[in-house]
Order: C-alpha cells, then sequence, then structure tokens
C-alpha cells in the first residue's frame, strides 16, 4: 500500500512501540541487559513520583496554594498514568495490537475478488480520519506541552517545570538548576509524549478493526441489488460471514486490552478535570494559562478516545443494517437460513466497554465533563 496517510500512520505506530521500549539499542549478548534497558522508563517515572510525593508532604509549605496544589495532583495522577500504559501496552499487550495491525496490513496485500476493492477503500478513509485526529491531537498537546513548562519554569524562578525540587540536592549548590531542569525538563517531556501517542496507538487500532467492519458493511449493502441477491446471495454472505470470524476473533484478542486502558485513561482524565477545575476556582480572579491549557489538553484527549469509540459502535450497528436492508426475500431459502445464522452473529456488536463507564461513545465525554465539574464544585465547597 503507498497511501500517504496509512504510511503516516504505520511509522507513529511502530516508533511508539520502538521508543518506549528502546528498541533502538542494539540488543546485546548478554539476556539480562536486554531486560534491563525495559526498566529504563519505569525507572525514570517511579522516581518522578517519588518526586512529587516528597514536593506534595514536604517541600509543599503552602497548602493553600491551589495551583501548586493542582499541578501536583495532576502530575502524580499522570505519572501514575504512565506506569498503567506502560505496564497495558508495551508489556503485556504488545504482541496482541501489533498482531492485529499487522494482519490487516497484510490482508490488504491478498487479492480477493470480493473484498480487495471495498477493502482499500475503506482502509484509505479510515487511515485518513486516523492521521488527521493524530495530527491534531499531537500536534495541539506538543503546543500545550511548551505553555504548560513556561507557566511553571516562571513561577519555580526558572529552575522547576514540574514545580518540585530533587531531594538532596541544596538550593546553593550549583548542580541544583541543571539538575532539576534537565531531569524535569525530560520527564515532562516523556511523561506527556507517552500518553498522547498510546492514544494515537488506541486510535490506530480502533480504525484497523473500524476498516473491516466497514469494508464487511459494504459487500453486504450489495444484496440491495436484486440480481445480486438472485444470483450471487450465497457467495457474498459466506464471505461476509468469513470476514466477520476473523474480525470477532481479534476484536476478542483485544477486549481486555480495551478493558484496562480505557478505564484507566478516562477516570485519569476526571481526576486531572477536577483537580485542575479545584484550583481554577479558588483563584480569585487570577488567570492562570498554564491551568487552563491543561484542561483544555485533557479535554482534546477524552473527546478523541470516546468519538473513536463511537465510529466504531455506529459502524457495528450499520453492519446490521446492511442486512436487515438486503433484499432477502429473492434470496433461495438456503441462503435466507444462512443469513439468518449471520444476524444471530452480527447481535454481538465489535464496540468498546470499560468498568465504570458502559460502552464507549460521545455520551461518555459528556459524562466524563459533567461528573468532573460536579466533583470540582462540591470539593471547593467542602475545602472552602
Amino acid at each position: 500500500m503507498s497511501d500517504k496517510n496509512y504510511l503516516r500512520v504505520r511509522k507513529i505506530f511502530y516508533f511508539f512501540f520502538s521508543a518506549w521500549s528502546l528498541d533502538f539499542i542494539p540488543k546485546s549478548r548478554y539476556k539480562f541487559l536486554d531486560s534491563l534497558k525495559h526498566c529504563v522508563y519505569p525507572f525514570l517515572l517511579l522516581t518522578g513520583l517519588f518526586c512529587e510525593m516528597w514536593h506534595f508532604l514536604y517541600q509543599m509549605k503552602d497548602k493553600s496554594d491551589m495551583i501548586d496544589f493542582a499541578f501536583s495532583t495532576t502530575m502524580s495522577i499522570g505519572l501514575f498514568q504512565c506506569v498503567v500504559v506502560y505496564i497495558i501496552i508495551i508489556s503485556r499487550n504488545r504482541e496482541k495490537i501489533m498482531n492485529v495491525f499487522q494482519y490487516y496490513e497484510n490482508v490488504m496485500k491478498v487479492h480477493d475478488p470480493l473484498m480487495t476493492e471495498i477493502r482499500e477503500k475503506q482502509y484509505a478513509e479510515n487511515m485518513r480520519i486516523c492521521y488527521l485526529g493524530a495530527k491534531y491531537h499531537l500536534s495541539a498537546t506538543f503546543v500545550s506541552w511548551f505553555g504548560i513548562v513556561g507557566h511553571d519554569i516562571i513561577r519555580s524562578g526558572g529552575s522547576s517545570p514540574m514545580l518540585f525540587d530533587i531531594p538532596g540536592i541544596p538550593e546553593e549548590s550549583i548542580f541544583y538548576y541543571p539538575c532539576n531542569f534537565i531531569y524535569q525538563f525530560l520527564l515532562f517531556f516523556s511523561l506527556f509524549e507517552l500518553i498522547m501517542v498510546s492514544d494515537v496507538v488506541i486510535m490506530i487500532t480502533i480504525a484497523c478493526c473500524k476498516k473491516e467492519i466497514d469494508a464487511i458493511s459494504e459487500l453486504q449493502s450489495t444484496l440491495n441489488d436484486e440480481e445480486l441477491s438472485k444470483n450471487s446471495a450465497g457467495t457474498i454472505i459466506r464471505r461476509a460471514h468469513e470476514a466477520h470470524l476473523v474480525l470477532a476473533d481479534k476484536a476478542s484478542m483485544l477486549k481486555m486490552f480495551f478493558w484496562h486502558i480505557y478505564f484507566y485513561k478516562l477516570f485519569s482524565i476526571l481526576l486531572y478535570l477536577c483537580t485542575m477545575s479545584v484550583g481554577l476556582q479558588g483563584l480569585n480572579g487570577i488567570f492562570p494559562y498554564g491551568a487552563a491549557i491543561s484542561v483544555f489538553v485533557m479535554m482534546l484527549e477524552a473527546f478523541l478516545l470516546c468519538y473513536f469509540g463511537q465510529t466504531l459502535k455506529d459502524s457495528s450497528e450499520k453492519m446490521s443494517d446492511a442486512i436487515y436492508m438486503s433484499k432477502w426475500y429473492e434470496m433461495n431459502v438456503k441462503d435466507q437460513k444462512n443469513l439468518v445464522i449471520i444476524m444471530i452473529r452480527l447481535q454481538h456488536q465489535v464496540q468498546v466497554e470499560t468498568f465504570g463507564f458502559g460502552t464507549i461513545s460521545i455520551y461518555t465525554f459528556v459524562q466524563i465533563c459533567k461528573a468532573s465539574f460536579t466533583y470540582a464544585a462540591i470539593l471547593y465547597t467542602v475545602l472552602k
């Protein structure tokens, strides 16, 4: 495939696993050295989480400073989320995710008289949407990253992009500014990018499943033609059934992955929005652009995750509708019976579900925003 959007999306997909697994480092003949490189990033995150907790418990002298409180809390949540994302995506589900992506890559290379042209069209359209989502998401968050870091650097007097001080390095030390600045700059960048690029990997994985659903739907919609229903219904139904069996198998592989990753991401976003909203309410007329940017980024992330869940849900419903709209009464009895079988299978829709949020859709995004701002108002009233 030479589609530009597909090649760009593919590059992002493989970059994510290569960069955060440190696959670009040559393999050693000693296995324990290869295992150590998978501990580098988790160690960086855990030391950052320790520093944030130390700052919150011992370094933060004024607990009424709502911006420091809000940023420290959200950074701690973000670091914890990064550890969870690393474990779920890179450590536990890397092979499953890559298996699905590579399978649908290889499917596009196999000629199928019924499906090839349809698949190419649907793949191009879904990769276009996926690339646009990734492009705007990463661009917006990358620009926001500089805004948040700039706000924190100014607020800390030029030393701390994440507002904490590394324990054990006194302020009068010559290492105080370079160590704090470089370490926190790299930590914040890696934290932010892992969260955001992992969102793109989720989008790509959903887009791969969605394009196959759309291809099956379009194939089934040809049964709305009277002549095809009479003469080719058996072949079309059989091919659609075979494609749906493979799709269901790939979707079942990813079911628990989606269940876990969506829960941790959406729950973390809810906590982010709640904490930052409390911070914004307690400023008495002062408007910190860093906090406002953080709220915008989190809402954008929640919207994109829910939007792609909605598109998968809509495509699954469209696949069922394509069968219902077919000219089934023009088919012979055997094909009608086969049609009933595939209709029963399609009752089990391919969709993203998670604990506490149910089926992911745009309504989930509304629920998250509503709940976070409601909890923030209640929490602010209690603290006030």
